[in-house]
């Protein structure tokens, strides 16, 4: 909650980088495909000038240019003779593992396949995401029509407070009805029951902190709060229930719009991908009529260990509008 494969790719780069600055490449780890053989399948590898040999089976020219295209233009600079070599050496040494592996059957191997498979599954998921984040452009409009109705989003005023968070509403409830009574009682409080250990310590002390730097539902309710001592209502986040004293207030200046517009586009259109992959999650839930045995699960996870203790929990997040 804090504030808001081929071979070339993983492990050729690391040999490349290596090879050009120190004489003793790494070890090298998983291979890729295996490059074009000859015989029994007549391709451009038997025909075309070769780059390097082993066994029957020839790299060719082809061959290495893919394999170095793979590489950041960089890496490829950086690259002497001799690196090259050692490009090419550990290239077909990768292969022969592979080769030694496949005979040995360990393509069958069960822990590889089940990999293999969540890969794919991974991959595949992964990419449906990424179609589904393909939303139109935002437009001057909306970044102007949203600059007007949330300009205090663009100040620079700054709050320090404290909150207490906790995991049920009936505990959130009644500590803020002890509040009321107690008001000077929150640090204790805070200490006592609030899973955020980070700030716990401090009586809840969050320090100060402007707009976009906390989760919408709980920077709503905090920077509506006006003079030191106000308590929130209680506030529930993705991460539990809050509640929120302010400590002290700093009252800023607002943005201008030039300054903002590229937050401010950015915000929409995460907004807008958000919306979009929720609607969509939810049309194949429905389509699916999925149906969850509560006992079943609630039995499974009873008999799994206990959770350890939720460390440093702040409603913090890297971004905003």
């Amino acid at each position: 909650m804090l504030e808001r494969t081929s071979l070339c790719v993983g492990v050729v780069l690391g040999l490349i980088l290596a090879g050009c600055e120190s004489p003793n490449p790494p070890a090298p780890s998983a291979p890729q495909a295996a490059v074009t053989s000859v015989p029994p399948v007549a391709t451009s590898a038997a025909v075309g000038e070769a780059a390097a040999r082993y066994g029957d089976t020839v790299m060719t020219v082809d061959d290495l240019v893919a394999e170095l295209q793979r590489l950041p233009s960089r890496s490829r600079q950086l690259m002497d003779t001799a690196g090259r070599e050692r490009f090419v050496e550990n290239y077909i040494l990768h292969q022969l593992l592979f080769e030694e592996g496949i005979r040995r059957g360990l393509d069958q191997d069960p822990d590889i396949l089940r990999q293999i498979e969540d890969m794919n599954r991974r991959l595949v998921v992964q990419k449906l995401v990424k179609e589904l984040q393909a939303v139109p452009p935002i437009t001057e409009e909306q970044i102007a029509a949203y600059y007007e109705g949330n300009q205090a989003r663009y100040s620079t005023t700054t709050l320090r407070a404290r909150h207490i968070l906790v995991r049920e509403e009936d505990t959130a409830d009644e500590l803020r009805d002890k509040l009321e009574t107690e008001p000077e009682s929150f640090a204790d409080l805070a200490k006592e029951h609030s899973v955020d250990t980070a700030s716990a310590r401090k009586g809840g002390d969050l320090g100060f902190f402007g707009h976009g730097r906390m989760v919408p539902e709980f920077e709503a309710a905090v920077f509506a709060l006006r003079d030191p001592g106000d308590l929130s209502a209680v506030v529930k986040t993705q991460y539990g229930y809050h509640i929120i004293k302010l400590e002290e207030r700093r009252d800023g200046a607002g943005k201008p719009l030039d300054q903002v517009r590229e937050q401010i586009r950015a915000s929409l259109r995460h907004e807008a991908v958000q919306n979009r992959t929720q609607e969509y999650y939810e049309e194949l839930k429905e389509k699916a009529g999925i149906r969850i045995d509560t006992e079943v699960v609630e039995r499974v996870a009873a008999d799994l260990p206990a959770p350890s203790p939720a460390q440093g929990v702040t409603p913090f997040h890297g971004g905003g509008h």
